[in-house]
């Protein structure tokens, strides 16, 4: 019986740390800054400071109007530091033949000196609807 027991366990804890791997590993989430195609800041049309980081995202690079199918569109925050955020937008299921889904990495920091957020870095990563790997997020333009 405690053989068993044992065996159980271990055969628990190994799948556990398999599941925990597969999760944590850089193909299923990689937010380093060289896997973001950088975005000039003065092509980005809108206010690039403001109270809410959150809400700025949205503005600057969120859709107002309706989009036909399953459309969604997602900010979370990744990461706060002290007067640094680091945001994750993304847009899936983008009404569009090659590009299935974009998303974008925001880093703002708060300015004490005027009480605001502003942004101060952005990347890009897109997901393609053909080619060789559609699951995964690429800085290469989709075929």
């Amino acid at each position: 019986m405690m053989i068993q027991t044992t065996k159980s366990t271990i055969l628990g804890l190994g799948l556990f740390f398999n599941l925990l791997l597969i999760g944590c590993s850089q193909k299923a989430f990689d937010i380093t800054e060289d896997a973001y195609k950088p975005i000039d800041l003065k092509e980005i049309n809108g206010e690039l400071s403001g109270s809410d980081p959150e809400e700025m995202t949205l503005a600057l690079f969120g859709t107002k109007e309706p989009v036909e199918g399953n459309f969604s569109q997602d900010v979370k925050v990744l990461k706060k530091e002290g007067f640094k955020q680091t945001v994750m937008f993304t847009q899936l299921n983008l009404p569009d033949d090659s590009v299935q889904g974009i998303r974008y990495q925001l880093q703002f920091e708060f300015d004490q000196s005027i009480g605001k957020w502003s942004l101060t870095q952005a990347g890009r990563q897109q997901s393609c609807r053909r080619g060789n790997s559609t699951t995964d997020w690429t800085t290469e333009q989709c075929p």
